[in-house]
Formats: structure tokens, sequence, C-alpha cells
């Protein structure tokens, strides 16, 4: 098989190793997921926010429609003040993810809350023994300092430092940050199995906001302008995850998890400058959230019919404490002026699933469960202050509801052997939990439930490994953040089809390439009108080359050399306009001799004015001219060319 590949219950489900993760230049955890088919991901609030996600024709925002797991802890915040299942990647550090496994759709009973579009877990592990460390000194007064310690043989256990900094390549792009990851593990007697993972993160930084289009034409602003200068936060997240393994001789495995989550982030945003109020329209929310949580999983093989079953359950609990408010500030100076939210609520999501694959010769069926309940307590402090109905002290209420989805597949190998083409058929049912605040007492707590499937092919062998499939999803009340009026914007049911194919290919020694391409189709029934946003065509292509050259510098010198190409679509736009295709290409060249080790990366080699979110709405920056209600464009810019330069130690 493929190194890094599991076995595939799907044909879209995909593991990239460490060594297409280092194909192309790879800097914040967010670069790694950019190698996953069709997944998108853009950076239009800053150094330190959650960026926002695209895959199979979802604009998940900043998370809501992908499952994110990283080595057991999830990363998805329910409920969040800025975003429904906001995800914030940048506490990890890419050098100790060790593989990234992807399930697109929602076809395992496994997979959890937001698990819309798919899923994705990172796992981690240090590659080589020893100490290591790495400096980075890019343009933009970009500075990055990373060490990492692997004691011994087991890549899981380690310790991994981050510090990071930098200008910014426009205005109010600066950043400063600090994460610490560290992981034990440690195989006792009898094949069991302990793990201890914790860290902490911190940062603070810019954002620039957006440029109006016409500002750009008139002169007014230019490409890197930011809208207002007190946008940008600051985000912490302390978490500690504990483990065991139990192996059952002859009654497979049980895994029993801990883990606990203590996270805050301030977040200041203005998208609409002076549109709404001529104090300004900056929001600053604040979210201060605790997560407890447990699961156990239990993997055995059985026999039913006279036929081998493997079985997999799930048990799983977690409790979110969270704390929100958003106020408006005056950009003149930076006070609030208007409460808007002070709330509270606790959030628990208690879990089981099941799931059987029984073999049939060529064949092998799927099926499996999963019901979710959830119950919420929330107390409003700001709700209901007209005094003509109330006296002003809040309002408490709580709901509590159940969502139960199914999960069923199809396979059938072509000829026998590993390495066979395998065609697939998968359904799954997926759901969102809904925003605690918005739920009234007694509600049944409505999730929002999706239905998709997919037929398809696949193909995993030593050397390369090719996959095929076409997808459909169905949302019954689909929502949309509408920068407008600062909130969700619910469409009703909206539907969503289209087709991916990648290859990982190995076909000679220290060649990797990973090629995929996405089309996707997304709109609304009601109105038969295309969903603003979503990426329609996704193409990314890795492609690294490493070996040993004595001639530049005698026996152990090895040579890297590494691209990544993107190409994304025009995407839909509200009032039928569309945005700008964009192409990127990135590279890399490193030169290893024993412990020491140069690498150069650069971003954006083509130097490319692209822009990384398009938007169109009515919007007043200048406070002196006439307010309208007229829409306009407005974009974040992407990147331009920035080089880096980092040396590498190796103990």
């Amino acid at each position: 098989m493929v190194r890094g590949t599991r076995t595939a219950r799907s044909a879209s489900e995909v593991t990239l190793g460490r060594d297409i993760l280092d194909a192309a230049p790879r800097s914040s955890a967010v670069d790694l997921l950019r190698a996953i088919p069709g997944l998108v991901a853009s950076q239009h609030s800053g150094e330190g926010k959650a960026h926002q996600l695209f895959l199979r024709g979802f604009d998940a925002l900043h998370g809501q429609d992908v499952e994110l797991d990283v080595a057991g802890l999830p990363v998805n915040e329910v409920s969040h003040i800025h975003a429904l299942g906001y995800a914030d990647l940048n506490f990890v550090i890419p050098e100790v993810v060790q593989s990234i496994e992807v399930t697109e759709g929602s076809y395992r009973a496994s997979q959890g809350d937001f698990a819309v579009a798919g899923s994705v877990r990172m796992d981690l592990g240090v590659k080589e023994q020893g100490v290591h460390f790495a400096g980075t000194l890019g343009q933009y007064r970009q500075r990055r300092l990373v060490a990492t310690v692997r004691p011994g043989d087991d890549p899981g256990t380690f310790a991994a430092v981050e510090l990071g900094e930098g200008k910014g390549y426009g205005t109010q792009r600066g950043y400063g940050r600090a994460s610490l990851l560290a992981q034990a593990t440690a195989r006792l007697a009898d094949g069991l199995t302990v793990r201890a993972l914790g860290g902490s993160y911190v940062t603070r930084f810019d954002s620039p906001g957006v440029v109006r289009e016409d500002d750009l034409l008139t002169g007014t602003s230019d490409f890197f302008s930011a809208s207002t200068p007190r946008q940008g936060g600051t985000v912490s997240r302390h978490q500690l995850l504990l483990g065991v393994d139990l192996p059952r001789a002859g009654k497979g495995r049980t895994k029993l998890e801990l883990f606990g989550i203590i996270s805050d982030l301030r977040l200041r945003n203005n998208f609409t400058g002076y549109r709404v109020d001529d104090r300004g329209d900056g929001l600053e929310q604040t979210n201060d959230a605790t997560v407890l949580g447990a699961r156990a999983e239990h993997r055995r093989s059985v026999t039913a019919f006279g036929r081998p079953v493997t079985l997999e359950l799930g048990l799983g609990a977690r409790r979110d404490g969270v704390e929100q408010s958003q106020r408006r500030y005056r950009e003149s100076d930076g006070t609030f002026f208007s409460d808007e939210i002070d709330a509270r609520f606790t959030q628990t999501n208690v879990w089981g699933w099941a799931e059987g694959r029984m073999a049939l010769g060529r064949w092998a069926l799927r099926l499996g469960g999963r019901a979710d309940a959830l119950g919420v307590e929330v107390f409003d402090a700001l709700a209901f202050r007209d005094p003509r109905f109330y006296d002003g002290q809040g309002y408490s209420r709580s709901a509590f509801g159940v969502h139960l989805g199914a999960k069923a597949g199809v396979e059938y190998a072509l000829s026998d052997g590993a390495d066979a083409w395998r065609l697939f058929a998968s359904y799954g049912d997926g759901f969102r939990s809904p925003q605690a605040r918005s739920l009234s007492e007694g509600e049944r707590a409505p999730f929002v439930s999706v239905h998709g499937a997919e037929v398809g092919a696949r193909k995993d062998g030593e050397r390369w490994a090719a996959q095929l499939s076409v997808f459909g999803s169905q949302v019954e009340n689909d929502f949309f953040f509408d920068h407008t009026v600062g909130t969700t914007v619910y469409t009703g049911e909206t539907l969503r089809s289209g087709v991916t194919a990648s290859l990982q290919a190995r076909p000679l020694p220290g060649i990797v390439a990973a090629l995929s391409g996405t089309v996707a189709h997304a709109y609304v029934t009601a109105t038969d009108t295309l969903l603003p946003y979503f990426a329609p065509l996704v193409a990314r292509a890795d492609i690294g080359w490493e070996r040993p050259v004595e001639w530049l510098g005698g026996e152990g010198t090895l040579f890297s050399i590494g691209t990544g190409l993107t190409f994304l679509g025009p995407r839909p736009l509200p009032f039928d306009e569309r945005s700008q295709a964009v192409f990127l290409a990135d590279a890399e060249m490193g030169l290893r001799r024993g412990e020491l080790g140069l690498r150069l990366e650069v971003r954006n080699l083509l130097d490319s004015r692209w822009r990384d979110g398009e938007f169109v709405y009515s919007s007043r920056f200048n406070p002196s001219a006439p307010a309208s209600l007229v829409p306009a464009r407005h974009f974040t810019a992407g990147s331009p060319r920035m080089a880096s330069l980092t040396l590498e130690v190796h103990l």
C-alpha cells in the first residue's frame, strides 16, 4: 500500500503522508490543509484568526461544515460568537504533523458535529530522532524559530515549540505567536498503550479588513490598504488529552480518551465602515470556552451468518461552557458605545455510534448509525431589555434535541489482491448543531441535517493511488454568513453536487507527486440560484524530489526541490457577479549535509496580484461620504511574492 494510507471505506477517503506534506512550502497547519483534494483555505482577517474553508461546494465559513481533529483533540468550537463551528488550527506546529486523514462527505459513523462536507484528522509525530532547530528569516520581517525533541525510536513521543512574528506585507498585518506541543506515548506489557498530549498557544495579531474595488480604481486605496485601523485580536488555547489503548486477546481493542480545552478569543472586525452608525460599525467579540470530554471506541471482528464482520462501536460526551460578548466601538478612540450580546451557556453533547462491515468475497457491505443528543442552557444578560416588558435582568432558557443518522456503503473489488481497483457507493447523514443563543425556552434543538451520497472508484498500490468520485449533498435548511448584517441568513434547502479526482504517485525513489481536481455546483432549490462564495473549481499539484548528490559536498548530502501549484476558478458572488480566477505557484529548494540544512522557500513565485476573498455588499468607509445601500465589490488582498531562508540544525 502507499505509505501512510489507511484502509479506505469510501472512494474519496485519503491519507496524506509526511512526504507529500513536505513537497511544497508549509509554514502553518493551514498550509497542510491546502494539500487536501478540493479544499480551499482563505485568510482574510489576519494571521491569528481561523481561516475560511471551502470544500465540496460548501462555504464552510470558519469551520461549520468541516470537522477538524488534532490527534484526538476537537478543534471546532460550538456556538462560537464569530462563526458556528469556529476552528482555529494556528496552535498546530506543522513540523509535528505526521499525516492527515481525510474523509470527504459524511459517510462514516464516527463522524460527528460539523462533519457536513467532510472530516480531517491530523496525527502527530516527529520524523527524526534527536534535537532539531529551524530558524527562518523572511521578507516583511518574518521571523520564526522551531525546536523539536524526539528522545527515542517512537515518533509519537516528542516536544516542540514555535515562536514567530512578522510585520506583514501591508498595513495592519503584523502578528506574534508562540506555541508548545508535547506528546508522550508508552507501550506497556501485553500491548497496553498509554498516551498524553498537551499544549499551549497564544497570539496577538492585526487585521487589514477589506478594500473596496471602486476605491482601488480611483486611487483612494492601494491593493494592500487597510479599511480601518483598529481590527485584530488575541487568542489563547490550552489543552490536555489522556488516552489508553487496551488490547483484549481475541476480542479486539478498546480505546479510551479524556480531554480538556481552555480557549479565549477577543476579535475586532469592521466590514462596513460607517454604513450603520456614524460612530463606526466596528464590533468587538469575545468568546471564552472551557471544554471537557470523553470518548470510548471499540473495534473487534465477529462472525455473523457465517461471514466475518468487522465491528466498530463508539460512545462519547462533551460539555462546553462558554461566555461571550459583542460590543460596538467608536472608530475614533476605540471606546464602547453599545452592548449587543452578553451571554453564557453550557452545551452538552452525548453520542453513540456503531458500524459493521461484512466481507462477501469480492463484495463488502457496510452499515452503521449514529445518535447525538444535545442539551443547552443559556443565560442572556442583555435579552429583552425594554422596561415596558421586562426588568432588564436578562433571560434564561433551555433546549434539547436528538439527531439520528444512518450510514451505509457497498464496495466491489474488480480483481483479487490488495492493489485491485475497487468500486464504492456510499451514503451518510451529517449534521450541524445549532447556535445556542438562537434557541427558545423548551425548543427541540433544531440540528441542520445533511444527506450525502457518493459513487466512485479507487486503486491503492505500492507506487501510486488513484481516486475518482461523483458526490451529492442535500441540506434541509441551510444558511451562510452575510457581512452586510453581520449574522447568518437562512436560505432553505440547498443542493450540492460535483466530481473529484486525485492521484498520489511515487514513480521513482525520491519523487512524490499529489495531483487533485474538484468541480462542484451549489444552489438554492427554491430559487434555483447559485450559492455565493463556494469554490466551483479547485485544482492542486504538489510535486517533490529528493536525492543524494555526492558532487555537492560528498557522501550524505541531500538535495531537494519541490513546488505547489493551485488554481481556483471564479467563485459566484451575490448579485450574479463572479470573483477573479486565481493561479498560485510556490517553490522550495533545500540542501542538507549531516547535521546542517538550508532551505529556500518562495510563496507566490509569479508575484500574482490575487484576491484571497471577494465579497459584494454595501459599505461606507469614508464617514464624510453620503450614506448608500448600493452593493459594492470588496476584496482582501492575497500575499505578494514572499521569500524566506531557513537554517536547520539536527543533533
